[in-house]
């Protein structure tokens, strides 16, 4: 795979992200006891009695496949994904236990640095889908990519 440059890229290109993550009930709930222990992620017969009606997976459980996916699906080559910043977040839908999240991504913006004319920053949109090719997440990523070295 190629290095990828901030100077390949203009706002309207679609990232190619490939690859999917199953949100397995195990999955669901090791990542929960870890990190958000509540009930709705845990214990299905309380989560009926919650806001979803069921158990759901936790949304940074969600957030972390979205991340995984797109660190495996190398959208910029051998450049590696360095974030600034994360913007917009949106919970967008319950992902559910079983549920299986791909990832799309679109470039919005690509600029130079005004301070480092060796690197700029590229805004990305980043939508996580469920099987159903319906939205569970939206956010927009800020990351820093090098610029393309000056001909000699």
């Amino acid at each position: 795979m190629t290095r990828r440059y901030l100077d390949d890229f203009a706002a309207g290109d679609r990232l190619a992200i490939p690859g999917e993550y199953e949100m397995t009930p195990q999955r669901v709930h090791d990542f929960a006891t870890e990190y958000d222990p509540q009930p709705i992620h845990l214990d299905p017969t309380a989560a009926t009695g919650e806001f979803f009606g069921r158990l759901v997976a936790s949304g940074w459980h969600g957030l972390s496949a979205t991340a995984r996916l797109m660190v495996e699906g190398r959208p910029l080559g051998d450049t590696p994904l360095i974030g600034v910043s994360i913007d917009g977040l949106r919970f967008v839908a319950p992902v559910l236990p079983g549920d299986t999240l791909r990832v799309e991504a679109e470039v919005l913006d690509a600029r130079p640095s005004t301070s480092k004319p060796d690197r700029g920053f590229m805004g990305i949109r980043v939508v996580t889908l469920n099987q159903h090719g319906e939205p569970v997440l939206t956010q927009d990523w800020t990351l820093l990519l090098p610029r393309r070295p000056a001909a000699p």
